[in-house]
């Protein structure tokens, strides 16, 4: 997978030209009226003599004063003063204020379609650095509760005086914390490395319901280990795509729904292909979600309460809804409590 390259912007050449017809306006403006001083004062010269008047003269500067006015005028209202109040925001956003918008006021032409692309910009970068404060902030939260943990029940083990089964109690706490954070940082990892990725590579021509069959044998211990029952409703397709990327939705929706499903629950794995897409859905006799949890359950870090277990992290859906997009598809999620959960996924089917 890589990056998509930046395709670079030409220098704004049209502000240029505008610049330089107006400039060139002004002066052919300031070359006007410096002929008309000339012939005034010619004029003044040869004032005794009848056929000279003064009339023309004075109505040729007359004119060129106020047009050089105006001319000026308008290149400072519509050009300078918005490029200034333009370099003064360009300035605060380089010191890290993102905050700062440019009054439209005056603004005109391409001056006015830079001013809209910085405030954009500007807002996008306001956001952007929200979210990272966001990120930075659930981020440390999420890693310091499972260390707290940690640091704790490993004092608890040096004291001589434990049960074995204390001292077995608290070794397993430490352990499922560590997992935790294992997991925690592949999981930041994948989700870091497939936020920066636009084009993905590496697509090959391979069985997708094999794949799913796969993962529901990758993870059969864990729903045998709480008495479920997976199911599986596979159509015949093959899909062309990076194999171990797509990997990723299946195994953290089936690891969701093992998750979320009480003891004795089922699951159901359904694949279709209909002319022009494919169509997984995995649904699952759970807990299920309320609607509120169904808006924000793909944010990172977001775990709907109540979460049956520790080992979750937030990341898993966020990873799924990377992944989908990267691959040009879409994951919609319904739910009602106490009635299970349905994710689709849906992807283009594009040949090779």
């Amino acid at each position: 997978m890589r990056r998509a390259k930046v395709k670079k912007e030409n220098p704004p050449v049209r502000l240029l030209g505008t610049m330089f017809l107006l400039v060139l306006g002004l002066v052919v403006v300031y070359v006007v009226l410096a002929l008309g001083i000339f012939a005034l004062v010619q004029q003044l010269v040869h004032l005794d003599k009848a056929n000279y008047t003064l009339l023309w003269p004075i109505l040729i500067l007359t004119i060129s004063a106020i047009l050089g006015v105006l001319l000026a005028v308008f290149i400072f209202r519509g050009y300078l003063a918005p490029l200034s109040r333009l370099m003064q925001a360009t300035q605060s956003v380089a010191s890290g204020d993102y905050s700062v918008r440019v009054e439209m006021r005056g603004a005109r032409g391409e001056v006015a379609e830079y001013i809209r692309s910085f405030n954009k910009m500007a807002e996008e970068l306001s956001g952007v650095a929200l979210l990272r404060m966001d990120f930075v902030n659930t981020f440390s939260h999420e890693f310091k509760t499972p260390l707290i943990s940690i640091r704790g029940f490993a004092k608890l083990l040096q004291n001589d005086d434990l049960t074995p089964e204390q001292r077995q109690t608290y070794t397993n706490t430490v352990v499922q914390q560590s997992e935790r954070l294992a997991a925690m940082s592949t999981h930041i990892l994948e989700l870091a490395q497939y936020e920066n990725t636009e084009i993905v590579s590496g697509k090959t021509l391979y069985s997708l319901d094999e794949q799913l069959r796969r993962c529901v044998r990758q993870q059969e211990r864990d729903w045998l280990q709480k008495g479920l029952t997976v199911e599986g409703d596979l159509d015949q397709v093959d899909y062309y795509g990076n194999e171990e990327l797509v990997e990723h939705i299946w195994s953290n929706l089936l690891s969701n729904a093992i998750r979320f499903t009480p003891a004795g629950g089922q699951i159901t794995v359904v694949l279709r292909q209909s002319e022009g897409e494919i169509t997984v859905s995995v649904s699952d006799t759970g807990i299920g979600m309320d609607e509120e949890t169904q808006r924000h359950i793909f944010e990172k870090f977001y775990r709907a309460a109540p979460y049956p277990d520790s080992r979750g992290n937030g990341l898993g859906l966020s990873i799924v809804r990377r992944v989908v997009a990267l691959c040009g598809g879409r994951v919609a999620v319904f739910s009602r409590p106490g009635k299970g959960s349905t994710f689709t996924v849906t992807l283009p089917a594009a040949g090779e």
